[in-house]
């Protein structure tokens, strides 16, 4: 039988060997260490793995929110392909330079993990929005405000008009999560990073969150990055999952391939360890032991210690991303060759 080939989606992110890197006094914690991924255009890309495996450094990355120091970008590009056909690379702009403030909330913007901490306490949730708005869009404080409460509506908050002029303690955990992607949202960015968007909330408003960011991805024809350890959000939301484990992609693949022929034993393993509701017959099967130190000097693969199939060749040389079918199927293991 003929294999097909997918066609991939235009890219509009690419990040290509991003090594981000945090020098503290007594070593140098390598957080994302050559990582290589494509999102492409209206799509949604999951980046999943346990935590410390780099997925939350690898958002900061782009949207150039790495306190440096201690830490700095050290190596790659994050290619940006805009609608006017020009490329950015987002690892060589200031960090603190006008370009990419107007990149970022403009053109790329992210749902940060925790409300409570990324929302201003001295501010009403209409104020911050509005002051987004303006900072990237030609309007009055007036015109902001509108927008905003045109936004607030959009998540579907009750009383826009109302908790316009609200503080975020007034707010409840899932409506401090619609003010994030209200704000997130208020200037039509084409890249919504979204990091761990749904821990902190309960199941319910948790399928909430997601049916309204798919509803907006639709709506304003948006890409996604959606950044977590849940498997659960990802089959639910991702066009292609990217699994990491220290700072690297070890396997990238479409979600229904992903899930029904992993390559990889930590995919294997992260699989297995999650429970399925009304499943009785199989036990769970954690991963053993622990993600090394990203301070260590790791000259094979750094999942070997942890891995049921490890054989010599493992302990003594990386394994690279290769491509498996041709459907776009990529793995780093050298059980593989």
């Amino acid at each position: 039988m003929e294999q097909t080939i997918k066609a991939a989606p235009e890219p509009l992110l690419e990040i290509k060997n991003l090594k981000t890197y945090f020098f503290l006094e007594r070593a140098t914690v390598k957080a994302v260490n050559g990582v290589n991924l494509t999102l492409g255009r209206q799509s949604t890309l999951g980046v999943v793995g346990e935590s410390g495996c780099g997925k939350s450094v690898t958002a900061h990355s782009i949207m150039r929110l790495i306190k440096e120091p201690p830490g700095k970008i050290v190596e790659g590009e994050m290619l940006l392909h805009q609608d006017d056909g020009k490329i950015v690379d987002l690892a060589k702009l200031n960090p603190r330079g006008q370009q990419i403030r107007s990149i970022r909330g403009g053109q790329i913007a992210m749902i940060f993990q925790e409300p409570m901490t990324s929302l201003n306490p001295l501010h009403t949730v209409g104020d911050q929005i509005a002051e987004v708005v303006m900072l990237h869009q030609d309007v009055t404080k007036k015109g902001a405000l509108e927008r905003a409460e045109e936004m607030l509506d959009r998540v579907h908050i009750s009383a826009p008009g109302q908790r316009l002029h609200e503080y975020p303690h007034q707010l409840s955990g899932g409506m401090r999560q619609r003010v994030m992607i209200a704000l997130a949202l208020s200037c039509n960015p084409k890249i919504l990073v979204a990091d761990e968007p749904t821990t902190a909330l309960d199941v319910t408003v948790q399928a909430q969150i997601l049916e309204l960011m798919r509803e907006l991805q639709q709506e304003f024809d948006s890409s996604i990055m959606l950044i977590t350890h849940n498997l659960g959000v990802v089959s639910q939301m991702a066009d292609q999952i990217a699994v990491m484990y220290l700072g690297k992609v070890v396997e990238f693949a479409d979600a229904r391939t992903l899930f029904h022929n992993p390559k990889h034993p930590y995919t294997e393993g992260l699989l297995k360890s999650v429970p399925v509701l009304g499943r009785k017959t199989k036990t769970l099967i954690p991963i053993r032991g622990m993600v090394p130190n990203a301070t260590d000097d790791i000259q094979g693969c750094a999942f070997a210690d942890r891995c049921p199939h490890r054989m010599q060749i493992c302990n003594e040389q990386m394994p690279e991303l290769k491509l498996m079918d041709g459907n776009g199927h990529l793995v780093a293991c050298w059980l593989h060759e």
